[in-house]
């Protein structure tokens, strides 16, 4: 393990990022830090271990379904990647760019323990108390123990 102190920015790939990118070349820049970028997918249960069909005929709704849902998460990886060039274009070092599947907070949390993070950058969007109750707030979630300091961006709506 080295000495470099390290951000682990956590993307969503919505609005906000360019608050959010912000953010994270000010903290790069100011502290000489490596920033990890993670992109946490929802977990697809219906992709995930799911073996594709042998057959070389017509493929089935599984098939369609799991191709899709493949094409998003390399969508989703071009993304994060993107986001990775764009910060070190900025003059940010850049460490590990990843798009994983999983819960969020759980997922983002072994992540920081693994990538050995000083800080952690994530946004927070403004939602409804409806939604918060529904859907869970994540955001309290992250800072009931976080394992190292965590910077909230409050992002605006665009």
């Amino acid at each position: 393990m080295s000495d470099d102190f390290h951000i682990l920015l956590a993307v969503d790939l919505q609005y906000g990022m360019v608050q959010l990118l912000a953010e994270a070349t000010r903290y790069g820049r100011a502290l000489n830090a490596i920033v990890d970028i993670v992109h946490v997918a929802l977990q697809d249960p219906d992709f995930i271990g799911y073996p594709k069909s042998d057959r070389t005929e017509k493929p089935t709704q599984e098939d369609m379904i799991r191709d899709s849902t493949a094409k998003e998460l390399r969508s989703a990886r071009r993304q994060t990647q993107a986001i990775g060039a764009k910060l070190r274009a900025s003059g940010v070092r850049i460490g590990q760019v990843l798009t994983v599947q999983g819960p969020f907070p759980a997922t983002l949390l072994e992540h920081v323990r693994d990538l050995h993070s000083s800080l952690l950058i994530v946004g927070s969007h403004t939602h409804s108390a409806l939604h918060r109750l529904w859907y869970g707030d994540t955001i309290k979630d992250l800072t009931l123990r976080p394992p190292c300091a965590l910077l909230v961006v409050p992002i605006d709506s665009e």
